[in-house]
């Protein structure tokens, strides 16, 4: 019986008798490794007089069927399928990866001859996906790193996400050509990542996070350059840093107890005046880096700013100098300087002798 099917079979698919190609939906069918897929024609509900399936391009027996004689199984089909005589669907059960194929169809209805096709692919339902950083944390900024996406089965496909967002390949990120690795080198390329992978019967994800080591670099203090004394200043020191950097304080030589990115006095002093150095260290790396802030603090007393008092005493300094270069020069021309004190005038008598010998002492007299 079987041997006359393939000749019924061949002699119509050779003589080209036929009609209703759309007998099949059009393909592919998609099903699951180990499950069932039914293959379901288009015709009504009718009385068939003969039904024959078969698999691939050399033409192998699923099943023939004749109303007068019933189903005959091929081999490896035995317990594996169910036919609806009515119809001519097909159900193929416990489905293998060698199910990958086409299969053909011809129904016989009266006068009338069926034939259609159809193809079947197989997928294995995705499990176990993972992501693989390399190399193992802490990752350093410069340095290569790989994200590698794998998972059991075949025919996938494979989606990354970053934070939420589609990746794809650019100046920081590199997808090979089946998206399996993804390779990255920056800071910003710090985040969570997701590799969705997929086929056309199920799904799964896989996430890990990158977490890109750097600085400190870009240091900078910021504060004031000049104060008045008696004034409250901050200085604030801060640096680009993955993890967040660790901070020590110098003013000029001597080291400030504490790690904080501020240093602040309510009432600075003179003696504040000088190089404050702010030190940023990341405690991962060890990487360190350092910047320096220069502070004038401009001092008082009783409410005159050292600049004044200074240039006042300049001033009377001068003055003094000057008057009593020329007294001088009044005594050694005359030996008689002339003061006034009241509306009495008085002459100051010296006798100066460049020798340092004794010679008495000076005396003052009533002016004439």
């Amino acid at each position: 019986m079987v041997a006359s099917v393939v000749v019924f079979l061949t002699m119509a698919i050779l003589s080209g008798y036929c009609a209703g190609l759309e007998v099949l939906p059009p393909g592919p069918v998609n099903g699951t490794l180990g499950g069932n897929v039914f293959f379901k024609t288009t015709i009504n509900p009718t009385t068939l007089s003969a039904i024959v399936w078969t698999f691939g391009d050399t033409p192998v027996i699923i099943v023939d069927f004749l109303s007068s004689e019933g189903p005959v199984t091929g081999e490896g089909y035995v317990g594996r399928i169910r036919l609806d005589n009515s119809t001519g669907s097909l159900e193929l059960l416990k489905l293998t990866i060698a199910d990958n194929g086409e299969y053909r169809v011809i129904l016989t209805e009266s006068d009338l001859m069926y034939l259609s096709n159809t193809s079947l692919n197989v997928y294995e339902t995705v499990s176990g996906a993972t992501i693989t950083i390399t190399p193992n944390p802490p990752i350093i900024e410069g340095g290569s790193v790989t994200l590698t996406c794998d998972v059991a089965g075949f025919n996938i496909t494979r989606e990354w996400m970053k934070d939420g967002h589609p990746v794809s390949s650019g100046d920081d990120i590199i997808l090979s050509e089946d998206k399996r690795v993804l390779s990255i080198k920056k800071r910003t390329d710090s985040g969570e990542y997701l590799c969705r992978v997929s086929n056309h019967v199920s799904s799964e994800n896989a996430s890990d996070t990158v977490n890109v080591i750097y600085g400190p670099d870009g240091m900078e203090i910021k504060g004031p350059n000049e104060i008045e004394v008696g004034q409250k200043f901050t200085l604030t020191c801060s640096a680009y840093s993955n993890p967040p950097t660790s901070y020590t304080w110098m003013h000029n030589e001597t080291e400030i107890p504490g790690h904080s990115p501020e240093f602040a006095k309510e009432k600075s002093e003179h003696s504040d005046s000088g190089d404050y150095t702010c030190t940023a260290t990341n405690d991962v790396t060890g990487n360190k880096t350092s910047v320096v802030h220069k502070l004038s603090v401009k001092g008082k007393v009783n409410g005159l700013s050292v600049v004044v008092i200074t240039g006042t005493v300049i001033i009377v300094l001068l003055v003094v100098e000057v008057a009593v270069s020329v007294a001088v020069y009044f005594i050694k021309k005359n030996g008689v300087f002339s003061i006034t004190a009241g509306n009495r005038q008085y002459r100051l008598c010296f006798h100066i002798d460049l020798n340092w010998s004794e010679k008495g002492p000076g005396y003052i007299s009533k002016a004439p």
